[in-house]
């Protein structure tokens, strides 16, 4: 197919994705056969993709311009590539599964822009040559890195994907990470990405012992608070970091509230956290004392962090 001869490889083709490998090459040869308004009938709900452009909103704290080049580590099916794309010189879009990478190069096509350049790349082997770009995004990414044979600690595995990242951006340029809290309040009643309960919370060694009890696999998809992730990042050598709560979500960052920032945090509690949940009851009671609430970022979903070279 001519999609993938115009697709680089650089590394091992591995598929990753909500639904099977199969069902996105039928929703491919949808696309190709009775366009995208058929594909979006049938599929739009069962797969991680989103018509959604404000997915990458946090991008306004980045200065970017025409000219910028951005890497979209872990690109997947373009939810962060295509909204950057409308605003910078380039993107490239990196992902280790192909099927992923046609369907976004067909995605890019069908929204005129020329500017996506969609390789198949593994972020431990980057095609790229050092000081190459102005932002690199790694989004719902970073928890995942540990989960390879190329290291034996998980998280020797994420700073050296992070240091990775440094080499590869220019002087100034920034990287991006969105990824969730550690000791989220709502991972008490989910799953935590080892598919596993409470597994953040507990102690690495505990946790490991548990997934390999029960999945019959290590712990290593690990997430940090925001002391953790301030660690990783200058043991990668990234001195200079910015934290933001992102509400409800880094995949869908509606409001974006700077760390130390308690008033407009509290101001978002108070007005624009809806429902009932167990969850939003106890972050509105906490609204009502600047201490808790002070206390209740802590327990925050998710981040979008800013480091800067």
């Amino acid at each position: 197919m001519a999609d993938e001869t115009t697709i680089k490889e650089f590394a091992k083709n591995r598929y990753w994705g909500k639904i099977p490998e199969a069902e996105l090459e039928k929703a491919l040869k949808i696309i190709d056969t009775e366009g995208w308004d058929a594909f979006a009938r049938k599929y739009e709900d069962r797969l991680d993709f989103t018509t959604e452009e404000n997915r990458a909103d946090w991008r306004f704290f980045v200065p970017l311009n025409s000219k910028s080049v951005v890497l979209d580590a872990g690109a997947g099916l373009g939810r962060i590539t295509i909204p950057l794309a409308r605003v910078v010189g380039k993107v490239i879009a990196c992902d280790t599964s192909l099927t992923r990478m046609r369907f976004l190069k067909k995605l890019a096509g069908s929204k005129g822009l020329s500017n996506v350049e969609t390789v198949v790349a593994d972020i431990f082997n980057p095609p790229f040559k050092d000081e190459s770009f102005d932002l690199i995004v790694m989004n719902g990414l970073l928890e995942w890195v540990g989960r390879t044979d190329l290291y034996k600690d998980p998280r020797e595995a994420q700073v050296a994907s992070l240091k990775i990242c440094k080499k590869l951006l220019k002087k100034g340029g920034f990287l991006y990470i969105g990824i969730e809290n550690r000791f989220a309040l709502s991972y008490l009643r989910g799953i935590d990405h080892s598919g596993l309960r409470f597994t953040s919370y507990m102690p690495r060694w505990l946790a490991n012992r548990y997934s390999l009890f029960k999945i019959k696999h290590r712990y290593d998809t690990y997430t940090y608070n925001i002391w953790g992730y301030k660690k990783l990042l200058k043991e990668a050598g990234f001195e200079n970091s910015d934290f933001r709560l992102v509400y409800p979500g880094y995949n869908q960052p509606r409001v974006i509230i700077p760390y130390d920032n308690i008033r407009l945090l509290k101001y978002t509690l108070e007005s624009m956290m809806h429902g009932n949940t167990r969850i939003r009851k106890v972050a509105k009671l906490a609204a009502r004392s600047t201490f808790l609430v002070w206390l209740y970022r802590n327990f925050f979903f998710s981040f979008s962090i800013f480091a800067q070279k």
